[in-house]
């Protein structure tokens, strides 16, 4: 049988010695990668997209699995598969749902013949589950005017948003959408808001070293004081209690620490140059 510690430390002195560590297993890679996980858990398409066109946030090489570059690539995204499936049913995707799409494109990935072939099918299996989470989060049956409201919250994370704002963006009486608001989301327009800036401040504090100021100005707040009392209310922790207690942490467990190899900012807000 193979000494598993001596191949071990055989393949980690290996890594050190190349190039470029990153391809190959480094903690900035397992950033990346959790990174992703969370995008396509989240259904969030427009992230998603930024993060395949990004130059560097995401790699799709990885450490060699098989002599056989197909076989090596093919083993990455089952791995890739069975992951997302996981990720995606601690998101709220049904488990049977979430098995049988890993299930279906582990055979396509098992038929393919060329690396090209499968790096194209890794983007589409993302796409898919990216997908169906965002269509999961829409089935909750609301109107086309709360659709657009919420979309149009999305897109515009950054500012400072007020029914009054977006009434008038989607041509609505604020009244009226604000009380339909309430009555199909079972929460009001600006607490929404509010809940959704403060889902962005948790990502960008776990995964970055962005300042509470930076991030209240990022997100729109009025004032960095106001940022932390709302993230308060919201978390029950500070800014800087809660990236003490979640910095680069994941749902494996796994804590790392490394520098900021790409602006997550890109990824998590929509058309933030507009």
């Amino acid at each position: 049988m193979i000494n598993i510690d001596k191949e071990l430390q055989r393949l980690l002195l290996q890594n050190r010695e190349r190039e470029n560590p990153d391809e190959w297993g480094s903690s900035d890679a397992f950033r990346r990668e959790m990174i992703f996980y969370d995008i396509v858990s989240s259904g969030d398409t427009k992230a998603l997209e930024r993060l395949y066109n990004h130059p560097t946030a995401l790699k799709l090489k990885g450490s060699p699995l098989s002599s056989d570059p197909v076989q090596s690539q093919r083993y990455h995204t089952i791995i890739t598969t069975a992951l997302l499936s996981r990720f995606c049913i601690q998101a709220g995707l049904d488990v049977t749902v979430s098995y049988t799409i890993s299930d279906i494109f582990i055979r396509k990935i098992d038929s393919c013949n060329s690396v090209e072939e499968i790096v194209t099918l890794h983007r589409q299996i993302a796409e898919y589950y990216c997908q169906k989470m965002k269509s999961e989060k829409q089935k909750i049956g609301i109107s086309k005017h709360i659709v657009a409201s919420i979309e149009y919250i999305r897109e515009h994370i950054q500012e400072n948003l007020s029914i009054e704002s977006i009434a008038d963006a989607l041509e609505l009486n604020p009244s009226y959408l604000s009380k339909l608001f309430k009555q199909e989301m079972n929460i009001s327009i600006s607490q929404y808001i509010r809940d959704e800036k403060i889902k962005i401040a948790t990502k960008m504090l776990r995964y970055l070293n962005e300042s509470s100021l930076d991030i209240a100005n990022y997100l729109g707040f009025s004032s960095q004081s106001h940022f932390i009392q709302v993230f308060k209310k919201q978390t029950g922790l500070t800014p800087e209690e809660y990236r003490r207690e979640h910095y680069h942490k994941t749902w494996l467990g796994e804590e790392f620490k490394t520098a900021q190899s790409f602006d997550i900012k890109e990824l998590y807000s929509d058309e933030i140059n507009d």
